[in-house]
C-alpha cells in the first residue's frame, strides 16, 4: 500500500540520542525481533561512498548489533542473518560513473534477482578526485542522467531510494579533503534532485528522495570527528567515559565516601587509602571533562568559565558567609576550582590549541605535548617547593580564601595529596580524542573497543593492576609513607577501572540510573554533609531522633539526600539567570560582584585586626 508517512524521508527534526521525530508521524523503534520479522527473506543492497557505508553499518546493527566495522572499507561488505534470511549488502561504488552504472543494469535484466530495497548515493569522491571542478559536476549531471531509467526501472518492483549528500562542516576537512564545500554539495543534490524526478515525463519518479540524513546533520555535524561524517551520537554508538557513565561512577563513590565519613573508618588505613582513589578519580575526571570541553569546543568564553565557577561555588560561599566557616574548610570545592582554573589558563593561553586547529597539521598536537610538559613541571616544582607554594596562597587576598587556622599548610597537604591525577585526567583525555579521530577504536554499541586480541590483553593487564594496586594499599603499614607514594601510583587503579568498565561493549552500553541519580548532585552530597548529616565540623553525627540510631539515620539522610537534590536544582537555575550569555550584561554583574567581595575582604580585615 501507499506509505503510512509522507513526511518519514523528508521532513522532521532530530531530536538527539539516536531519535529522527518526522512531521505528523510518531516513529517506532524497532527491537531486534520485530526488525527481522519485518525483513524476513529479504535482499537490501546500498550503493554508494563512505557515507553510504555509514548508514549501511547503521542498518545492521538494528538486526545484529555485535557486527563489527572491520576489514578493507573501499570494498564490498556483506551480511548475512540465516535465522531470518535477511541479506544485506554494501557495495563500494564511490563515483557515480560507469562502475555503478553496470552493477545497477546487471538487476534490471530479468534473469537476475533483484534486491527488495535500494539505497545509493555518491558526490564528495567526485569532488575531491577531480578537485571540485565544474567538469567534474556537468560529468555527474550527465553520469546520473544514464542511470536514472535504470533506477526508474527498478523502483517499480523495488524500494529505490537516493540518499541527498550531507553537508560538511568545513573548518574540520583534512587538507585533501578542503574543496568538498557546502556550495559544491548543494550544486550536486540540486542536479541528483532534478534529474531523477523528471526521468519520467508522465508521472511522479517512483525513485525516493532519502533526505533524513542531510537535515540530521545539519544539526549534527558540527561535532563530527573528521567533518565529511556524521557523528557518533547520530548513530548507536556507547562512548568511553560517556555521560551516564561518569555520572555513575560519581555516584557510587559520592555514596562510599559518606559511608566511609559515617562510619568513622579513617583509621583504617587500607580503608583510607582506597578512598584516597576515589577522590583522585574525581579529580581525574574533573581534568578529563573541562580538556575534552575544551579541546573539542574551542569555548574560551568567560561565560563558560562564570558557569562552571558559579556551580561549583555558590552553596559554599553562601555557607561561608552564614556559617560564619573558612572557604578551605570545604576543602574539594577550593581544590576542583583551582583545577579548574588551572586547565582553563593552560588551554587558554597563547597559543590557544583545540581539535579544529590540530586536524590539519600534526605540529599543533606536538605543541599541545608541550604545554602539557610545562603544567607537569610547574606541578613538581610546587610540590617539592613548599615554601613557594606558600608564598604564593599566602598574598592577599587569596590568602582569604586558602588560609585555615592561620596558615596554608592544610590547602599544600591537599592539593599535594593528588597533584598529578588531573594532569593525567588531561593526558588521557587527549590520548583518547587522538585515537577516536584516527578511527582506532570501535564504540558502537555492544562491540569490545578494541579487537578481541588487544581487548583480552589489557582487560588481564587492568584486572591485574586493580588487584595489585589493592594488594599493595592494604599491606600498606605507615600513613606518611602511603600518602607519599599516592599522586604518583593511584592513577594505576584509575585507569585499570576505566578499561575493565569500557573495553567490553556490553559493560560499556549499560549504567545504574540509580547511582548515575546520585552523581548529578555528588558535589552537593559532599557540602551538605558537613552541616545535615554529620555534626561538630564532621567529628559528629546530627541527631533528630534520640535513643533510636536506625530511625535517626534514616530520617537524617532522607532529609539531606532531599536538601542536596533541591540545592542542585536551585543552583543550575540560578546559574542561567545570574550569568546571562551576553557579555556586556555579565561584565556588568561581574563588577557589583567583585565589589560585593571585595566589601566582605575589607570587613574581615578590619575584623582581624581588632581581634589582635
Amino acid at each position: 500500500g501507499n506509505d503510512s508517512c509522507e513526511y518519514l524521508l523528508s521532513s522532521g527534526r532530530f531530536l538527539g540520542e539516536k531519535v529522527w521525530q518526522p512531521h505528523s508521524c510518531m516513529m517506532h523503534k524497532y527491537k531486534i525481533s520485530e526488525a527481522k520479522n519485518c525483513l524476513v527473506d529479504k535482499h537490501i543492497a546500498f550503493i554508494g561512498d563512505s557515507r553510504i557505508r555509514q548508514l549501511f553499518y547503521s542498518f545492521v546493527k538494528i538486526i545484529n548489533p555485535q557486527f563489527k566495522e572491520e576489514g578493507n572499507k573501499h570494498e564490498n561488505i556483506p551480511f548475512e542473518d540465516r535465522i531470518s534470511s535477511v541479506k544485506v549488502d554494501f557495495l563500494w561504488h564511490p563515483e557515480v560513473n560507469g562502475s555503478m552504472k553496470q552493477c545497477i543494469k546487471v538487476w534490471t535484466e530479468d534473469s537476475v534477482a533483484k534486491p527488495h530495497v535500494i539505497v545509493a548515493g555518491a558526490a564528495t569522491w567526485s569532488i575531491k578526485i577531480h578537485n571540485g571542478s565544474n567538469e567534474a559536476l556537468s560529468q555527474y549531471k550527465t553520469n546520473i542522467t544514464s542511470i536514472a531509467p535504470l533506477l526508474e526501472k527498478l523502483a517499480k518492483t523495488s524500494d529505490v531510494y537516493w540518499v541527498l549528500q550531507d553537508p560538511v562542516y568545513e573548518d574540520l576537512l583534512s587538507e585533501n579533503r578542503k574543496m568538498i564545500t557546502n556550495e559544491k554539495i548543494d550544486a550536486y543534490n540540486e542536479a541528483a534532485v532534478s534529474i531523477l524526478n523528471s526521468s519520467t515525463r508522465n508521472s511522479k519518479s517512483n525513485v525516493k528522495m532519502f533526505s533524513v540524513s542531510k537535515l540530521i546533520a545539519q544539526e549534527t555535524i558540527m561535532e563530527s570527528l573528521d567533518g565529511l561524517h556524521l557523528p557518533e551520537k547520530s548513530r548507536e554508538t556507547t562512548k568511553v567515559l560517556n555521560r551516564e557513565q561518569t555520572d555513575e561512577w560519581k555516584g557510587w563513590m559520592q555514596l562510599v565516601i559518606l559511608i566511609y565519613h559515617i562510619s568513622g573508618a579513617s583509621t583504617f588505613l587500607p580503608v583510607y587509602m582506597h578512598i584516597r582513589v576515589l577522590v583522585a578519580a574525581y579529580l581525574f575526571q574533573t581534568g578529563y571533562g573541562h580538556f575534552s570541553y575544551f579541546w573539542i569546543k574551542g569555548d574560551f568564553g568567560i561565560h563558560r568559565v562564570c558557569q562552571v565557577l558559579f556551580r561549583l561555588n555558590f552553596l559554599v560561599v553562601v555557607l561561608c558567609i552564614v556559617m560564619d566557616r573558612p572557604y578551605q574548610f570545604y576543602y574539594f570545592v577550593p581544590l576542583v576550582t583551582v583545577w579548574f582554573m588551572v586547565i582553563y589558563v593552560t588551554l587558554a593561553l597563547w597559543p590557544q590549541i583545540i581539535q579544529k586547529k590540530a586536524n590539519g597539521n600534526c605540529f599543533w598536537h606536538f605543541g599541545l605535548l608541550l604545554k602539557l610538559a610545562f603544567l607537569l613541571l610547574c606541578i613538581c616544582f610546587l610540590a617539592y617547593s613548599q615554601g613557594a607554594f606558600e608564598k604564593i596562597f599566602s598574598l592577599w587576598p587569596l590568602s582569604k580564601c586558602f588560609e585555615l587556622k592561620g596558615n596554608v599548610y592544610e590547602w599544600w597537604f591537599r592539593w599535594r595529596l593528588d597533584r598529578y591525577v588531573v594532569f593525567h585526567g588531561m593526558l588521557f583525555a587527549f590520548i583518547y580524542l587522538a585515537l577516536q579521530k584516527r578511527q582506532v577504536l570501535s564504540e558502537g554499541k555492544g562491540e569490545p573497543l578494541f579487537s578481541n586480541k588487544i581487548s583480552n590483553v589489557l582487560l588481564f593487564i587492568s584486572v591485574v593492576s586493580f588487584l595489585t594496586y589493592s594488594i599493595w594499599a592494604s599491606s600498606c603499614k605507615n600513613k606518611a609513607e602511603c600518602n607519599e607514594l599516592h599522586p604518583s601510583v593511584s592513577v594505576v587503579q584509575i585507569l585499570a577501572f576505566i578499561l575493565i568498565r569500557n573495553i567490553p561493549g556490553y559493560a560499556r552500553s549499560i549504567y545504574s540510573s540509580f547511582f548515575a541519580w546520585f552523581g548529578k548532585i555528588s558535589l552537593e552530597l559532599f557540602i551538605c554533609q558537613y552541616h545535615i548529616w554529620l555534626a561538630a565540623d564532621t567529628r559528629g553525627i546530627l541527631v533528630l531522633i534520640p535513643g533510636n540510631p536506625t530511625l535517626n539515620i534514616i530520617v537524617s539522610t532522607f532529609i539531606f539526600v532531599c536538601v542536596a537534590h533541591e540545592i542542585s536544582q536551585i543552583t543550575n537555575d540560578l546559574a542561567q539567570i545570574i550569568i546571562p550569555k551576553d557579555n556586556s550584561s555579565l561584565l556588568k554583574r561581574l563588577a557589583c560582584i567583585a565589589a560585593f567581595f571585595c566589601g566582605l575582604l575589607i570587613l574581615s580585615s578590619i575584623q582581624d585586626k581588632s581581634r589582635h
